[in-house]
């Protein structure tokens, strides 16, 4: 059962700030470096750049033809990259507007796009279940490398800022590292198709969060791959959403498809949750100031909430 909202723990989202909307869906959204703006991606086929203190827009991209359903922004903040039903990942230059380059190769629409830390390398993945890399400092069509192991539609995508580790979730129930440099494949079971994946945003990276299909998010050992804590009680059974960490990482935050925002304690496991959405929640973000958190949901709008 849904606990209401405690009052005075830092870690829970007490009171909404902002709404910013869209015209369908959104169903990404990213911070960039430095976490003053917000990038959002939306079924309506646009990007929206804010200012989610504010609450204002301040910049639109134009392009895609279908939902835009990943972004990732350079480490540097000048460019971006997103992906979704064109089966094709757009690079964007942020300050122009302009599409830089149009990566092709995908023969199924893509859930996922990831920046190396130096944005020399750009991974990308989708429906038919491959990641394929992309050199940034080549003007070459084809894709650096193809990796290969899962064997149903790739999820999810993460590359640590400080790794040229590759860890992308999978409808097949995998979670896999990849190692670029060393040729290397860890695999962690989940179970259930991964929805969603956020590593510790701590130094050095020892535990990420994995959400599954089976109304469940664990958090994992990524040094031996077991589970060191289960969270349950929202509703996660057909929607890809984005948890993440609270600030000190004492809880962790995620959405469900009731467009209940939820926060646990990572000591016990206990969880509450409050109504954000009129529909399913499909990604949290939780700013490392820990005075803001982001949701995003599939009805067109983005909520910025004070803790």
């Amino acid at each position: 059962m849904a606990m209401a909202p405690s009052r005075g723990n830092g870690d829970v989202p007490s009171r909404l700030v902002q709404t910013l909307e869209h015209q369908g869906a959104v169903n990404v959204v990213k911070y960039n470096n430095g976490a003053k703006y917000i990038l959002s991606g939306s079924s309506d086929r646009t990007i929206k750049l804010w200012n989610p203190a504010s609450g204002k827009g301040i910049k639109e991209y134009r392009g895609h033809a279908h939902e835009v359903l990943a972004l990732d922004i350079a480490h540097d903040n000048a460019k971006f990259a997103s992906c979704g039903g064109d089966k094709a990942v757009f690079v964007w230059d942020v300050a122009s507007g302009a599409v830089l380059r149009r990566l092709q190769g995908h023969f199924g629409k893509l859930h996922a796009v990831a920046f190396s830390n130096d944005a020399g390398l750009l991974a990308s993945a989708g429906f038919d279940a491959k990641i394929m890399l992309w050199d940034m400092r080549a003007a070459v069509r084809d894709p650096l490398q193809t990796l290969k192991g899962a064997t149903s539609s790739i999820t999810t995508l993460d590359i640590p800022p400080d790794s040229v580790e590759i860890i992308a979730g999978s409808a097949d129930g995998h979670v896999r590292s990849y190692d670029v440099r060393m040729g290397k494949v860890t695999e962690d079971l989940v179970g259930a198709p991964v929805s969603g994946l956020t590593p510790s945003p701590s130094t050095p990276r020892e535990t990420m969060l994995v959400a599954s299909l089976d109304g469940k998010l664990r958090l994992f050992d990524r040094s031996n791959g077991s589970v060191l804590q289960t969270f349950s009680g929202h509703k996660a059974t057909t929607q890809r959403s984005k948890p993440a960490f609270a600030r000190g990482e004492g809880s962790v935050l995620a959405g469900d498809e009731d467009g209940r925002l939820w926060t646990w304690s990572v000591l016990d496991g206990t969880g509450q949750s409050r109504a954000a959405h009129s529909r399913a929640i499909t990604g949290v973000l939780a700013n490392s100031n820990g005075k803001e958190v982001i949701t995003a949901s599939l009805d067109g709008t983005i909520k910025v909430w004070g803790v």
